[in-house]
């Protein structure tokens, strides 16, 4: 299983000290898949690919000074570095993550597999030590990824099958940046590193949805001011400022499309809900009508972007996999605008809604972010 971004908030400072050497690394990874009820093969493997990418670390300066190194894969290094230093001087906590790089060897360094019931948003589960039960499964090949998804298929499931090109430890190792990401354009890099540099400067337990939308809207967002700040920085007579000026508007592209998808995406959820919950219709009556809802909330969208490919076919799976980064991202951006576009303030009102959690004085994330005041 590909290790959830969020496993290890769980685990205890006697772990986290086992964590400190290269051989600590192999037997806790190997230790916490063995107790569980998966395959000897699949937990070897899982242990063997996790261990592998974490050992494989190089300290990004040195790899960029290596003369084997071609020019772009230093150029998107010396970027990452730029994004991590952004990432802190607006508020973020990006720890020693990505001050290293490890190179998988590979395009898709995991394939997730999930899936849902047809008929309701009903997704099968798995559970494993520590973690508990997850809504999804991780392999490291492709086929097991395939086989997995044809096993739920044949019990009546429709399944989603995606690769991932990263995995977040929140800090409690020094997590590369991996070739997989390297190979992405710049403003996905940045993106990605901003990112994961949300989730290790606060994480809410129990509330995955609002963490992934959370990161997901400061990673577009903040990646737009990361490129305005490049671009402001440049001589006028840089030869790069054509490029830097670019950069700014694909990353205002990228920032409007993502909110206008979730916007689809979290119409779309809604009404299908409404449809499924429905108890004067039959099962096979939900499956008839899903569609034709299905196509009507995205039919805009569609228009708007229609060389997009996903989300043509309704798939209950694809459609809760990105809710959970997806959800309600225009609170987000309502609070971000409160806050005068002021990231530090806009983090600040994020932890005391953390705080509010834990003691109890909200019960929603969500609901926090509609009435929670702005400090001045």
């Amino acid at each position: 299983m590909l290790m959830p971004r969020f496993v290890f908030r769980f685990l205890g400072s006697r772990m986290r000290q086992l964590m400190a050497t290269r051989i600590g690394v192999i037997l806790f990874v190997f230790a916490l898949f063995s107790s569980s009820a998966c395959s000897p093969g699949y937990v070897m493997r899982a242990a063997y690919e996790q261990s592998r990418i974490l050992l494989a670390r190089r300290p990004i300066e040195e790899v960029i000074k290596d003369p084997e190194t071609t020019k772009e894969e230093s150029q998107k290094l010396t970027l990452v570095l730029e994004a991590r230093s952004f990432a802190s001087e607006i508020g973020l906590n990006p720890g020693d993550s990505f001050t290293q790089y490890a190179d998988v060897g590979k395009d898709t360094l995991a394939w997730i597999v999930m899936g849902s019931r047809k008929d309701s948003f009903t997704l099968h589960t798995w559970w494993f030590p520590i973690v508990g039960t997850v809504p999804y499964k991780g392999f490291f090949d492709p086929q097991g990824a395939r086989q997995q998804a044809k096993r739920l298929e044949d019990k009546g499931y429709e399944t989603s099958v995606r690769g991932t090109e990263a995995f977040s430890t929140l800090g409690w190792f020094n997590d590369p940046v991996m070739s997989t990401t390297l190979k992405n354009a710049p403003i996905r890099i940045v993106n990605t590193v901003i990112h994961e540099s949300v989730h290790s400067t606060v994480w809410i337990p129990d509330h995955v949805n609002f963490n992934e939308s959370l990161a997901n809207f400061v990673g577009t967002r903040a990646a737009v001011s990361f490129f305005k700040k490049r671009l402001a920085a440049l001589d006028s007579a840089d030869i790069n400022l054509a490029d830097a000026t670019k950069a700014v508007s694909q990353a205002e592209d990228d920032y409007r499309f993502s909110m206008e998808l979730a916007e689809s995406v979290s119409e779309a959820f809604k009404q299908l809900n409404a449809l499924y919950q429905r108890r004067d219709i039959s099962s096979e009556q939900k499956i008839r009508d899903r569609q034709g809802v299905f196509n009507g909330v995205m039919a805009a969208f569609r228009l708007r972007y229609p060389k997009v490919s996903a989300f043509r076919e309704l798939n209950n799976a694809d459609l809760l996999q990105s809710t959970i980064y997806m959800t309600d991202l225009r609170l987000f951006e309502q609070l971000y605008l409160r806050c005068n576009q002021d990231w530090p303030k806009f983090l600040a009102r994020i932890v005391e809604i953390k705080s509010g959690l834990a003691d109890g004085t909200y019960r929603d994330p969500f609901e926090a972010l509609r009435t929670t005041p702005v400090l001045p």
